[in-house]
């Protein structure tokens, strides 16, 4: 088994290329000391100073999560969690530093990984066809690696009957435009936010009849509804399940699962009322 954060962090890009991360994105450590020793690791889906905190009283030495604490550039200050000054991912490498907690992050490479679309058929139902990214560019192979998922049922299925298992499989009411009687039967799906105004006309010409995103704007779903049905989930209810494929990915990498702690800090990140 890997000993160290850099074989940790080795471990993670042989299952989650860095080759497969957009450009603008910075997957992989983002604070710590590759040569220090790793004896438990956490798992959560955001890197947050909370996130940090429960890691290090689990004691753990490694986070891993599927957001880095930042995407493009880097805080400008440094500061404990006292300081609302300080802004939030400076406030959490503040914190990850001071606990002694390396973070790692596999975010838009782990987005392409074949695992988490293959999950989110599995918690679905449906069967998995290939990524959504070839429905972009045909040129691309639909069984590799590639953002989002097309799903088709295994029987005749309605946007209600889709929409009632969304709520299931990801722990929260989606919101929903179409009628509930319509087919959901060919289904594309894009974790995370989509507000790419193109994405309502490839579906369209490709057959889908629902697109599930994380995070739409209102008005795409106003504009596409008669012709596309739509399910928007929440970004963060969308993603938690990445955060077991992470966890497994440690397991098959050889690390023993009880040394493993789900922390789940982005479980209540907010709330609703009753």
């Amino acid at each position: 088994m890997a000993q160290t954060v850099g074989d940790l962090e080795a471990a993670l890009f042989a299952a989650f290329p860095r080759d497969d991360a957009e450009d603008w994105d910075q997957p992989g450590l983002a604070v710590g000391d590759r040569t220090a020793p790793v004896t438990r690791i956490a798992v959560n889906l955001d890197m947050t100073t909370a996130a940090v905190t429960a890691a290090a009283d689990a004691g753990c030495d490694v986070l891993v999560t599927h957001h880095p604490p930042f995407i493009k550039g880097g805080p400008t200050e440094f500061g404990p969690a006292t300081s609302a000054a300080t802004p939030g991912p400076g406030r959490m490498i503040y914190t990850a530093a001071q606990r002694g907690v390396s973070v790692i992050a596999m975010h838009t490479n782990a987005d392409r990984a074949v695992a988490v679309r293959e999950r989110y058929a599995d918690l679905l139902g449906y069967d998995c066809e290939g990524n959504f990214e070839h429905l972009q560019d045909p040129a691309r192979d639909a069984q590799g690696t590639g953002l989002g998922a097309v799903l088709s049922s295994k029987s005749p299925q309605t946007l209600e009957d889709l929409a009632e298992r969304c709520q299931e499989a990801f722990g929260g009411a989606p919101r929903v435009w179409g009628e509930p009687e319509r087919a959901a039967d060919h289904v594309a799906f894009l974790n995370g936010c989509w507000t790419e105004p193109e994405l309502y006309g490839i579906c369209i010409q490709n057959g889908i009849d629902c697109l599930i995103v994380g995070e739409t704007r209102y008005h795409f779903g106003t504009d596409a509804a008669p012709h596309l049905a739509l399910i928007d989930l929440g970004h963060d209810k969308s993603e938690l399940p990445i955060v077991e494929v992470l966890a497994e990915t440690l397991v098959d990498a050889g690390y023993a699962a009880d040394s493993i702690v789900r922390i789940g800090t982005s479980e209540s990140n907010w709330w609703i009322p009753r």
